[in-house]
């Protein structure tokens, strides 16, 4: 009765969690993604388990229009944080075609890179979810790379050069439900991206110029949604913040870019109580209050109605 009652007990326990890291990057043509590879458990990525790339190149299965999904509870592309130019601290798309999903559930990079490794002809898109860690994140793309996760975190994304120029090496942000509030850079005049109609990016605003931005020397386009978190904004006519640095960035605003809860005035600006985003300038300004400014137009116009009577 009395081992009955041990062998009850310890199959009730519930078994931890293994952390499992690489040994080697995958060469050409080899993945881990989905086969024991190069982990030290000598084991393909399970669920229950935490997996770690250890600073090497993780490769995707190298097939056509094929989708895989990771296996284990988390993924973690750790690496050097060097994102002037693409190395192997990396995951790395190698399949083929235009129609593959490439799922992470719970994607956690810190210092390393995501890439594209094909062809412009080529695209993917990453689903699940990213966390980004405190020394960020790089993208690098040889092809469309759509990243629909949703990202959370609060460092840095760099979108790195694309080699070529090509604006088939597009990436784009395309998820509604990301909670990012870091700041975001294109480092190179080949790099591309864009936000998508419904994808958002979160801006923290504190007090005059303490905010996150957007900035770089590359490509952007944003047909998505700014969100404003205005809690701790200062309110001083004449505080302001460059959201977008557009000294250096050519960035374009599509016709479903909107700021959320501003008004559209139809002028290329929005307006929300004291606040005033100005897509030309890139810059979020404390203005007087609309009703103030109308109210002070009408007096005049009645000042001078009477004087003229």
């Amino acid at each position: 009765m009395k081992a009955c009652f041990i062998l009850a007990t310890l199959l009730a326990t519930p078994a931890f969690a293994a952390s499992v890291v690489m040994t080697g990057g995958d060469g050409f043509g080899a993945s881990s993604f989905n086969s024991a590879g190069s982990w030290d458990s000598s084991a393909a990525p399970t669920a229950g388990n935490d997996y770690a790339n250890n600073g090497f190149l993780l490769r995707t299965p190298n097939a056509t229009n094929a989708s895989f999904t990771f296996a284990g509870d988390s993924l973690t592309i750790s690496g050097s944080a060097s994102f002037s130019g693409v190395n192997n601290e990396a995951l790395m798309w190698k399949g083929s075609g235009t129609g593959a999903v490439i799922t992470v559930g719970n994607l956690i990079v810190n210092g390393g890179q995501l890439r594209h490794g094909q062809g412009d002809g080529d695209s993917f898109t990453l689903a699940g979810n990213i966390s980004v860690g405190p020394t960020g994140m790089g993208v690098a793309a040889q092809g469309g790379f759509d990243i629909a996760s949703a990202i959370s975190g609060n460092s840095s994304i760099t979108v790195m050069a694309n080699g070529s120029g090509s604006t088939a090496r597009m990436v784009t942000f395309s998820s509604p439900s990301s909670t990012f509030n870091g700041n975001l850079s294109l480092n190179n005049v080949q790099s591309l991206a864009t936000f998508a109609d419904d994808a958002v990016f979160n801006f923290l605003i504190g007090s005059a110029g303490v905010n996150n931005s957007i900035s770089g020397t590359g490509v952007l386009s944003l047909n998505g949604d700014f969100i404003l978190d205005l809690t701790g904004a200062g309110t001083t006519l004449g505080d302001s913040w460059q959201l977008v640095d557009n000294a250096t960035l050519a960035e374009t605003y599509g016709s479903t870019f909107t700021v959320a809860g501003f008004t559209d005035n139809g002028d290329d600006t929005w307006s929300s109580g004291i606040y005033q985003f100005d897509e030309a300038t890139g810059l979020l300004s404390v203005v007087p209050e609309p009703s103030v400014a109308l109210l002070g137009g009408l007096g005049m116009l009645g000042m001078l109605r009477r004087r003229r009577a």
